[in-house]
């Protein structure tokens, strides 16, 4: 008797089992927005005012989320279209689509002339024109060396500040 049970048990799970599989409904699959992106191959954005571009975007990998403002980048470079011409790459970094600002992550690395700015993260402010962080920073060129801690940087102006920690060495 207890053998005919758990047989009529085991064969009542067994057809309950193929019903679900036989009524399955492809439709009834819900995807949580969260887990809902686009990407993108080689990103490259223009960014203008009238008829000049003020800077440009590269990027070898762009995510996209659904519903979000931002836009998570991978290897990408940032040219700023002044005189002289001003050259931010870094391994990762976001661009936030109503402002503009673009944030570098990941060994950033500035490149104006025969200048060389590395530093750890960095903030480009689009609409003010404003390059800053509060990381440690390395300013290398032909003949000196400069460190030290934070960096507050105005494009339109073309003035550099270190705010702290400055250290200097001068070749001849």
């Amino acid at each position: 008797m207890i053998k005919s049970r758990s047989f009529w048990i085991i064969s009542a799970i067994f057809i309950f089992g193929i019903l679900i599989i036989l009524n399955y409904n492809e439709s009834s699959v819900n995807i949580f927005p969260s887990y809902q992106t686009s990407s993108m191959d080689n990103l490259h954005l223009k960014h203008r005012e009238g008829n000049t571009v003020k800077w440009e975007l590269t990027s070898e990998k762009a995510l996209l989320p659904t519903g979000n403002k931002e836009v998570y980048l991978t290897s990408l470079s940032l040219k700023i279209n002044r005189s002289p011409e001003i050259y931010l790459s870094s391994e990762s970094g976001i661009y936030e689509i109503e402002k503009g600002n673009v944030t570098l992550n990941k060994s950033v690395e500035l490149n104006i002339k025969d200048t060389k700015f590395t530093t750890d993260t960095l903030k480009w402010n689009s609409k003010d024109e404003l390059i800053t962080t509060e990381d440690q920073i390395k300013f290398s060129g032909n003949s000196f060396l400069i460190t030290g801690t934070g960096l507050d940087a105005k494009v339109k102006q073309q003035q550099v500040r270190i705010m702290k920690d400055v250290k200097a060495i001068f070749y001849r």
